[in-house]
């Protein structure tokens, strides 16, 4: 009797192992530049927001869940922050933190900018992150493709020369939809 039982208990282990083994085979591959581009774009927004003017001179890269942070800041607690912001945000699960500590002449954009100025910066450059995001969000990785540029509410779209002109109005479209845009200009690269 026992052995029956153990048989029986077998026989569905492997009936469970085979079929999570199917779905696993019929799942849609996973994008993983699509991932990593969009968990860098979520930690750039986030140092945006918690950073601000801090973040304009950090670059990001993603792959696999490591997040690797370079550029210069002025303070070790900033820079502290941004690793501790990074580790935060979802899809990271390690960070290298390459930022380097220097001076305001190290950030010529920072020295001597007036605050507004600075603060329009990082405005512009929140509005191009989530631009960009919504891209990815709405197109696929056919959003990576397009080149954002915000200046004052004014959003230029660099595509491809030859792009698919049904790609472009979709991507026009996304970005009249965003608040804070106020005028959309669509362009080829160069």
């Amino acid at each position: 009797m026992r052995t029956k039982s153990l048989a029986g208990i077998t026989l569905v282990a492997i009936a469970l192992i085979g079929a999570t083994a199917a779905r696993a085979a019929t799942a849609p591959a996973v994008d993983t530049a699509q991932v990593d581009g969009t968990t860098a774009l979520n930690v750039r927004l986030a140092l945006l927001d918690k950073l601000g003017t801090d973040a304009l001179h950090i670059n990001v890269k993603s792959i696999g869940g490591t997040v690797r942070l370079s550029g210069t800041i002025e303070q070790q607690k900033a820079k502290d922050r941004a690793a501790a912001i990074t580790m935060s945000t979802r899809g990271v699960h390690r960070v290298e933190n390459g930022i380097r500590l220097g001076a305001a002449v190290a950030n010529p954009a920072q020295a001597g900018a007036p605050a507004g100025t600075r603060e329009a910066e990082v405005k512009d450059a929140v509005l191009e992150t989530r631009l960009q995001l919504a891209l990815i969000d709405k197109m696929g990785s056919d959003g990576f493709g397009i080149g954002t540029d915000s200046a004052d509410g004014v959003v230029t779209l660099s595509f491809d020369v030859g792009s698919n002109s049904d790609s472009r109005e979709r991507a026009v479209a996304i970005a009249t939809g965003m608040a804070g845009v106020s005028k959309v200009l669509s362009v080829d690269k160069t």
